[in-house]
């Protein structure tokens, strides 16, 4: 065990409290030890329990109704229904649904309009095979 120094004591002061038993094991009997022949170290073990003590012994008064009051007027409100319904949200959806429409719409194949002249080879494409009717062109 490595002697404990005024430093290390006061760190360990600060971090653990004023009770000893409440610090790490290996640190315990050098602080012991320590008070036991340091009066800085003393007089900060007694600064400490003081402390401790007036923050044990503090007493806080229950908030006052205008306090309580006022947390409440500045708290969020819940949100209701209506407001649920005229939110961005459906806006969303409309735009997303709009963007597939759009889009499986360009996909689509498109429809070719025919011309006169395709109507007229069609019609001699049916001429020519009137063979099935027992007529010869």
């Amino acid at each position: 065990m490595a002697e404990m120094t005024l430093d290390r004591f006061l760190d360990l002061l600060d971090r653990h409290g004023p009770v000893i038993d409440r610090w790490p094991g290996p640190d315990q009997d050098g602080a012991e030890a320590l008070l036991a022949q340091s009066a800085p170290a003393r007089s900060a073990m007694a600064d400490a329990r003081a402390v401790a003590t007036a923050l044990n012994d503090l007493r806080v008064a229950p908030p006052s109704a205008a306090l309580l009051g006022r947390i409440l007027d500045a708290a969020p409100r819940p949100r209701r229904w209506i407001s649920e319904i005229l939110s961005w949200r459906p806006a969303v959806a409309f735009a997303a649904a709009l963007v597939v429409g759009v889009w499986l719409g360009a996909m689509a194949p498109t429809p070719v309009q025919a011309s006169d002249d395709d109507w007229s080879t069609f019609g001699f494409a049916m001429a020519d095979d009137v063979s099935s009717l027992g007529v010869s062109p």
